[in-house]
């Protein structure tokens, strides 16, 4: 599995996941590019770089279609019926964030702070790398609908309202859009085992590559500050926990292809699944493949997201 990080477009070796190295923009040096037969034939094909450079420093890696098994092993301690083990293939290219979406990349495609939004004060509220904390599931896909306009993208979802109070719907499936969007949890897991077999998502010391309850200091950091996965992913667990588009439901153990559980936004509770603990969290809630405790709140302090998008 090979993946390379774009904006600027960068090459990365799983075997060497910490040495970034820049390289010429050609078919060859292309890893998308080359596994989709551009590189023997001269065919042209389409950039993975978008036109519109992302804003405040995001950056995305790209992954090709891999397969993945999900779930708990029965013996596992935090085993249910929320963790059942299957197969699930992805069948794209597709790229997902490096980092979580930082307050700074937030206020720039937003026009609003929600940094001093909320009663308590928080340790980030003047951390524009940290984290941002507390937007709903519609403020996230708005979001990704912000990013996608600026970049030339087809939006993912129709918003209504402004702010705090927008809503948004799907208006393409999300392996079909092309602009961004939450990811899928199933592209989420993908991303964040980063073709190891670590416990935790990129080291088996925790403290190597997480902020959680024992060394957190109950406080968000700046992204990127401790060690990434095999994919270069940073955060991937503790830190915040991540908002993923998928609703909270039990896995049916069924082997899938390409698979989300698409939201009852007409329920009147939505509950939305989160990934990847925060620094708030237990040990075992750090884990690349335990799914994280959903309550049925809009917002809340411990928790944001990231950004993923379909290339093909």
């Amino acid at each position: 599995m090979r993946s390379f990080e774009i904006l600027p477009l960068l090459l990365i070796g799983c075997a060497v996941p910490a040495e970034y190295a820049t390289v010429d923009q050609t078919p060859e040096n292309d890893a998308y590019q080359a596994e989709n037969g551009a590189a023997t034939t001269g065919e042209s094909k389409p950039s993975t770089a978008l036109a519109t450079p992302l804003q405040a420093g995001m950056l995305e890696v790209v992954l090709l279609p891999d397969a993945l098994e999900m779930g708990l092993d029965p013996a596992d301690q935090d085993y249910d019926n929320f963790h059942l083990p299957h197969t699930v293939e992805l069948t794209h290219a597709w790229s997902i964030g490096e980092t979580e979406v930082t307050h700074a990349q937030w206020e720039a495609y937003m026009g609003y702070s929600v940094r001093g939004a909320t009663d308590t004060i928080m340790a980030d509220d003047n951390c524009l790398d940290c984290p941002v904390h507390s937007v709903s599931w519609h403020e996230a896909q708005a979001f990704g609908n912000a990013v996608s306009v600026a970049s030339g993208l087809e939006p993912c979802f129709e918003c209504d309202g402004n702010g705090p109070d927008i809503r948004c719907t799907p208006i393409v499936e999300p392996y079909e859009c092309e602009g961004f969007r939450l990811p899928t949890e199933a592209e989420w897991e993908y991303a964040a085992r980063g073709d190891e077999s670590f416990t935790y998502p990129g080291s088996d010391d925790i403290d190597a590559i997480a902020y959680w309850e024992e060394n957190s200091g109950d406080k968000s950091y700046p992204v990127g500050s401790l060690a990434p996965n095999g994919f270069g992913l940073y955060d991937m667990g503790g830190n915040i926990r991540e908002r993923v588009y998928d609703a909270y439901e039990p896995y049916s153990g069924q082997d899938l292809i390409d698979p989300v559980a698409m939201p009852d936004l007409d329920a009147p509770t939505e509950v939305f699944s989160e990934r990847g603990g925060s620094y708030a969290c237990r040990r075992p809630e750090i884990r690349w493949n335990r799914r994280n405790l959903v309550w049925d709140y809009a917002r809340d302090i411990h928790t944001g997201f990231r950004l993923a998008r379909i290339l093909d």
